[in-house]
């Protein structure tokens, strides 16, 4: 999956975090490319999954 590379451009891993898809959200808080203001804006997500990935990628990478 493309929002999972690490090179993906952040304007696509902006456009997928406000995606209706909590599975595209999920990629992009997984992303070890991810900026860290877009994952924090993922850690308050209303899917306990995608705040989870966010904050334990926050916390890790």
């Amino acid at each position: 999956m493309t929002l999972l590379h690490p090179l993906t451009p952040h304007e696509v891993l902006t456009q997928a975090a406000q995606s209706a898809s909590w599975l595209e959200r999920y990629a992009v808080a997984d992303n070890s490319g991810t900026p860290s203001e877009l994952r924090q804006q993922l850690a308050q997500d209303s899917n306990r999954i995608v705040r989870a990935a966010a904050r334990v990628t926050a916390i890790f990478r």
